[in-house]
């Protein structure tokens, strides 16, 4: 059961800080070093300094990054640079995107949503958290008492109910109209009393995936119990909600890209080593070049195909000797869960084959979702290797969650993200 409702957020005011492109960010999660500073120069009010703040040498207790995005929060709502909305309203958001070249456009709305303190009863988990990002988020929500971004989730709408509900009101004129990196945001206002108990009515029959934001979604849990034993609430009952972004399950609309590894310190001559151990699982074929291994592993995607480029012209596809991996890997999880090719690259070329685990893995694992990346990365010096994997579908990660399991971290990437600075909701 999905309980949502209404709420009057904050938006910047375009006449206060003319072109939004230039005051919203991506999700903090994906902005490194250069990008921060990038988007510190772009515009005075940008987002950046509330959602992810620099750090300075200085800094303490009395004065660092959470406490200063709160100050800018009350200052730039003082300003007038954040408007509160004239009334409550659900936001009925849509994306237009291009992916792989074609056109497509998904539809959704933003609301408040009741917390669940039960998962199997509430908002499901499919990745795993870690502590270090939830004390982060933990931090800047004391010091703001607001959700600045939205969780992202994902809800079944198989009867198309709630896609009708929305689709009504996006035939008007939007609020909100901005293009950012490739997409294009719209954010039409749902005011109407009768349309926002229909949308409530159908929602109340749902369950929802968590798609990004799991670490924010606990943050608010743990944030409800820290008002409700420190007894200060501001306002009766804000702290039950949290704001969510609700995407449909259309399928014309919903990307789900994979994330890829690059590991430092596996050489071409490393590789050769160790190739009897991962031929006792996978069948090694050279494919000599970037298209060949992609058309590989697209081709293998039963038989768990992975791709491997180590420099130069050395791409490789590793695919799996059977389609079941379970024989393969001990675990007391599902077969789902082990016939993830993440889990398969983790457990038997990474573990098994290279021994790389533990603190081990921590340290020469990265990510990427951008495969030009990887390929460049591992291209640029010796002892790099990258591999590539193809995304999970929607319904194995929905076999994953019915489960009750979760995924390895940077398994999915829900492509993509609501940019960060479209709706605040202010708690206290």
């Amino acid at each position: 059961m999905t309980i949502i409702k209404p709420f009057r957020g904050y938006r910047y005011d375009p006449a206060a800080v003319g072109r939004l492109s230039r005051v919203i960010t991506p999700p903090y999660d994906v902005i490194n070093k250069d990008q921060q500073s990038s988007y510190y120069r772009s515009h005075p009010y940008n987002f950046i300094r509330l959602d992810l703040g620099k750090t300075f040498p200085s800094d303490g207790k009395n004065n660092n990054r959470y406490i200063r995005a709160g100050r800018f929060l009350e200052e730039w709502i003082g300003k007038g640079i954040l408007a509160k909305e004239d009334r409550e309203c659900v936001y009925v958001y849509g994306q237009r995107y291009r992916e792989s070249g074609r056109l497509k456009e998904r539809l959704g709305f933003i609301s408040l949503a009741r917390l669940v303190e039960d998962r199997t009863k509430g908002f499901l988990p499919h990745e795993r958290t870690f502590k270090g990002p939830k004390l982060d988020r933990l931090n800047l929500m004391k010091e703001t008492s607001a959700n600045l971004s939205p969780i992202f989730s994902i809800v079944f709408d198989d009867n198309k109910k709630i896609i009708k509900l929305l689709k009504a009101v996006a035939k008007g004129k939007p609020a909100l109209d901005v293009d950012f990196e490739g997409t294009r945001n719209r954010i039409w206002l749902m005011t109407d009393a009768k349309q926002i108990t229909l949308l409530k009515g159908a929602m109340a029959k749902k369950k929802a995936l968590i798609a990004d934001g799991h670490h924010r979604y606990e943050v608010a849990l743990e944030y409800r119990r820290h008002i409700l034993k420190a007894k200060k609430e501001a306002v009766p009952g804000a702290y039950d909600y949290v704001m969510m972004y609700f995407a449909t399950s259309d399928p014309a609309g919903l990307t789900i890209l994979p994330t890829h590894r690059m590991v430092e310190g596996i050489s071409a001559a490393r590789l050769r080593k160790d190739l009897e151990k991962i031929n006792k699982y996978f069948d090694i074929i050279e494919a000599g070049s970037r298209r060949a291994m992609l058309s590989c592993m697209k081709a293998g995607r039963k038989r768990h195909a992975i791709g491997v480029y180590l420099g130069g012209r050395d791409y490789r596809c590793l695919r799996l000797k059977r389609e079941d991996a379970g024989a393969f890997i001990d675990s007391k999880n599902s077969s789902y869960w082990r016939n993830l090719d993440v889990v398969i690259l983790h457990h038997l070329v990474f573990e098994k084959a290279l021994g790389i685990k533990g603190h081990k893995a921590e340290r020469m694992v990265t990510f990427t979702r951008d495969a030009e990346e990887a390929f460049d990365w591992a291209a640029s010096g010796g002892g790099r290797a990258s591999f590539f994997l193809n995304p999970p579908g929607l319904k194995d990660i929905n076999n994953i969650v019915k489960s009750r399991e979760r995924m390895p971290h940077k398994t999915t990437y829900f492509y993509p993200k609501p940019p960060s600075g479209l709706v605040i909701n202010r708690l206290g």
